[in-house]
């Protein structure tokens, strides 16, 4: 790793991954996350209880530091503090705790070695988890395993802190409590050679609008302290002491995108109509309740997915009727008239719920989880249903159904929500007439079978993320193959159409929440397959709806028309990247777009 004033003074660029748009010029600021020696040694019987001990002392230093961090960002209005919520439950988590207590009396090894070997045990778990949003919560565990490992060690803990106003911070990874410092640094954007589009560093970095890149490779080893840097979070690159001309340009760039940028956020909440008239509705995708009134500020029509797993991340015992329906409330009272989609629960054994208690699987990807778990768990499954029967009277409610793979599932969901309702009124408790019931088609066997389920639901919602990795049989996630990963794949627009035109003969509502709706590249292509409604992350919500008004629904079919003849992603890539010069307007492609085009 380069120490600080290492550096040559050569210029480099380094790709990787843009997670957030923008661009930043400034300082390089290292954090040195560096990996801690760690002690390995067998104690005496006589000494379990003081080693023991000594682990559950720097626990109690852990979680005050948690603690403390979390309830000074509370205090700031900073919303992105619980996120360290999950970091003091995982301090208490049986399987960490226990774990490491367990190890130390059954080897005698002193607790550094304990927990370094509990914390493989675990992450290996994480890592055989398909939802790319959990698998990299895989991340967490290594930002609370390493603030335990310097507190037992009595080292202290880097800090984002030291960052001067022009810095940009470098570093293999950044753990949330970094990230979540930022909110109170003058750090102008950052790069990490660890991180993927939904790691916490992204989204605090698409939250704060800083522009950010991930994944890049070598970083630390060619970057030093003070040397000058590019940070192209639009295209994903890392320019290291670039030539003047190629700064100057960079700084021409960013100029003109944050003009674009402000001209865009300045009708953020105008309608988003096709320049020939079509009214597109674009509405946001969020995890927490506390989300919602942020993704309605940046232009959302509403929520188009709520991922409701995230109430029982972390916990001891699920949450109850009560809980939830305090959530679901806040939900819907935030989204307004756009209304809300909430999911039912998306998760299983491969999601480390430990308040389900489920059991280790070989294949938990393709296992117990999402609606086959529901059904098997209708006890689980009653408490959810209710709570958001009971909320409907709130908003716009429309609930929605994932990893759906026949009509067996979709019936018997229905006949425990209709015994939800009737119970519900039974006890005189106030409910909607009328809530939309959909389904996420993310599975190969949902599309095939989509004229039927269509007969049976009010809606599809067309997740990309999960379809793409079934239906190209590739796990984003695995860097041997991520690179296959593509929706714009001509199978996979071959299947979006069939969605589209299914529910369309049936007269039902067909949108889209997966990635690949906030993809501007994908953008003139979801138009021209026939999709109306999107829901997207808040960051990209803007700037989509600025596209659609450049974009006309008859060029973009006749795009659609064009690519359906390609028969390689590299040759549907290209004809979209050239069409779309011509199709938005030119300071819109030269400021927002133009590296990707």
């Amino acid at each position: 790793m380069s120490r600080p004033g290492d550096h040559t003074g050569a210029s480099r660029i380094l790709s990787g991954l843009g997670v957030s748009p923008g661009y930043a010029i400034g300082r390089a600021y290292l954090v040195d996350r560096r990996r801690v020696q760690i002690p390995k040694y067998h104690f005496e019987p006589a000494q379990l209880d003081a080693e023991i001990e000594r682990f559950r002392a720097a626990l109690k230093v852990s979680e005050e530091q948690v603690r403390t961090l979390r309830n000074r960002l509370e205090v700031s209005g900073e919303e992105h503090y619980l996120i360290l919520d999950a970091h003091q439950l995982m301090l208490q988590d049986e399987m960490l705790v226990d774990g490491v207590c367990q190890t130390m009396r059954a080897q005698h090894i002193n607790p550094e070695w304990a927990l370094k070997k509990v914390l493989r045990s675990i992450k290996q778990v994480f890592d055989n988890i398909d939802d790319e949003y959990f698998r990299e919560r895989r991340s967490d565990v290594d930002f609370v395993g390493d603030r335990l490992m310097r507190n037992l060690l009595g080292m202290s803990q880097p800090t984002v802190s030291g960052v001067a106003h022009s810095g940009i911070i470098v570093a293999h990874d950044l753990s949330p409590a970094d990230t979540l410092e930022l909110t109170r640094s003058p750090v102008l954007g950052f790069a990490t050679e660890a991180g993927g589009r939904t790691s916490h560093t992204a989204i605090i970095a698409r939250s704060l609008e800083l522009p950010a890149v991930v994944a890049v490779g070598g970083l630390t080893d060619h970057v030093g302290r003070g040397d000058v840097l590019v940070i192209d979070g639009t295209a994903g690159r890392v320019i290291i002491n670039p030539p003047r001309a190629e700064l100057e340009r960079y700084q021409a760039l960013q100029l003109v995108y944050r003009a674009q940028r402000a001209r865009i956020d300045a009708v953020r909440h105008d309608a988003a109509t096709t320049d020939d008239g079509h009214r597109i509705v674009v509405r946001g995708n969020i995890e927490r309740p506390d989300e919602a009134a942020g993704v309605l500020d940046h232009g959302a029509a509403g929520i188009g997915l709520f991922r409701t797993e995230y109430l029982y991340m972390n916990r001891e015992v699920p949450p109850d009727e009560e809980e939830q329906l305090a959530h679901y409330r806040a939900v819907l009272e935030a989204a307004g008239p756009g209304g809300a989609t909430i999911r039912t629960l998306d998760i299983g054994g491969d999601k480390l719920a430990a308040s389900l208690r489920l059991g280790p699987e070989a294949n938990p990807v393709m296992g117990l989880r999402a609606i086959r778990l529901c059904l098997q768990r209708p006890d689980l499954f009653k408490v959810q249903l209710r709570a958001l029967l009971r909320a409907s009277v709130h908003g716009e409610l429309r609930v929605m159904l994932p990893l759906i793979g026949g009509l067996e599932e979709i019936r018997a969901t229905r006949a425990l929500y209709d015994s939800c309702r009737a119970e519900l009124r039974a006890e005189g408790q106030p409910l909607a007439d009328e809530i939309p019931f959909g389904i996420m088609v993310e599975l190969p066997a949902a599309v095939t079978l989509a004229d039927w389920f269509a007969e049976e639901v009010d809606f599809f919602s067309i997740g990309t993320n999960d379809l793409t990795q079934y239906t190209l049989a590739v796990d984003r996630g695995n860097r041997y193959v991520a690179h296959l990963y593509n929706p714009l794949h001509p199978a996979m627009l071959r299947t979006i159409a069939h969605v589209v035109r299914t529910a369309r003969a049936a007269d039902i509502e067909v949108s889209m929440c997966g990635e690949m709706a906030g993809e501007p590249l994908a953008l003139p292509v979801l138009l021209g397959l026939g999709l109306r409604t999107l829901s997207m992350n808040q960051n990209s919500v803007a700037l989509i709806k600025s596209m659609v008004r450049d974009l006309r629904i008859d060029e973009c079919e006749a795009l659609v028309a064009e690519i359906a003849a390609l028969r390689t992603v590299a040759e549907v890539e290209d004809h979209v990247r050239k069409s779309m010069r011509h199709m938005l307007d030119g300071a819109l492609a030269a400021s927002m777009l133009d590296p990707m085009i």
